[in-house]
């Protein structure tokens, strides 16, 4: 969508082709993670490109579209598309590749216990909890829960998955949360059980001494090495390494977060086969010659967060309108 602003904005006319029926991607199920103040977490900001991109001029918009074949070379490309409607192919002087990323299965860390205990969700489920329900509460019985953690490097970080990198967006987006969840529940309390603390923009730092002067947060340098059912009170225990202690630990929590990292999107597979793409080590796509006329913006080449994919993208439409240039 930024890509597209810019480009129009510059007066060269843009389609955005969307899967989905509506634009945004993931970005656009986030809620506003505001507390005292705005934690920037740029929630409304993707909101608002929205609607500026349905509004703006020189943009066209085909939603709950696929791309399906790809003809020609660089500076004349010939793509078919294919929607409701039926299929058409379209002239394109250049290409922008936007695939996003989908969050981490949580599944896939069955000691977690996500999909076999109600109380245990992820933060993408959260967010969406927030934002759709717009309260906290317990899957299983819908009360409020007086104690939440959360789990940190839920999909990254982890070589038995082999995930190693780091998604980036993770402890930001946790902590944010749990400002705003401390600020609209002070009864609840929250623990942030972590590996390592990824900064995040130029005022995180003072946003982290915030959550560390705040007694309802605790900040435990430890992940949990397992979530069990807890039969008598038919609560969770989580079990990790108290860091104080240097001993194993057991602790019950109303509910459970599980921060999930990012991975990319599973039906990119094809778009990489029509366009040639090759993957970076983390397995995101690498960008292709500037030569090619075909580019790749956003957390698709690599895990960032709204901010960071905005400015991303606002350097790759430079790049496009330089690569224009020079074929007119």
């Amino acid at each position: 969508m930024t890509v597209a602003k810019e480009l129009a904005q510059s007066g060269v006319s843009a389609l955005l082709i969307e899967r989905d029926p509506s634009l945004g991607g993931l970005a656009a199920s986030f809620c506003c993670k505001a507390s005292e103040s705005c934690n920037k977490c740029f929630a409304c900001v993707a909101d608002k490109r929205v609607l500026e991109i349905r509004n703006g001029p020189s943009i066209s918009i085909l939603t709950q579209t696929e791309l399906t074949g790809l003809k020609g070379g660089p500076g004349a490309y010939n793509v078919s598309l294919k929607n409701g409607k039926g299929r058409m192919d379209i002239d394109v002087s250049a290409i922008v590749i936007a695939a996003g990323v989908d969050p981490f299965d949580a599944s896939l860390k069955a000691e977690y216990g996500y999909g076999r205990y109600k109380n245990v969700i992820t933060a993408r489920d959260l967010d969406e909890m927030l934002r759709l329900r717009g309260k906290l509460f317990c899957p299983s019985d819908g009360r409020l829960p007086k104690t939440v953690a959360f789990f940190q490097c839920v999909g990254s970080r982890d070589e038995s998955i082999g995930n190693l990198y780091c998604s980036q967006v993770c402890c930001a987006y946790a902590l944010r949360l749990i400002k705003a969840i401390r600020y609209q529940y002070p009864e609840t309390k929250a623990a942030f059980l972590y590996m390592d603390i990824q900064p995040a923009g130029a005022s995180f730092d003072q946003f982290l001494n915030s959550c560390r002067q705040d007694k309802g947060i605790r900040l435990i340098r430890s992940l949990p090495s397992k979530v069990y059912h807890s039969p008598l009170s038919d609560g969770l225990r989580v079990r990790f390494v108290d860091p104080l202690k240097g001993e194993v630990a057991e602790e019950p929590f109303d509910l459970i977060v599980l921060s999930v990292g990012l991975v990319l999107r599973k039906d990119s597979k094809s778009l990489a086969r029509l366009f040639n793409l090759n993957f970076n080590e983390e397995g995101f796509f690498a960008p292709p010659p500037a030569q090619t006329g075909v580019f790749i913006t956003g957390a698709c080449s690599g895990p960032k967060d709204i901010d960071r994919s905005i400015i991303h993208a606002k350097s790759i439409a430079c790049t496009v309108q330089q690569y224009l240039k020079g074929r007119s």
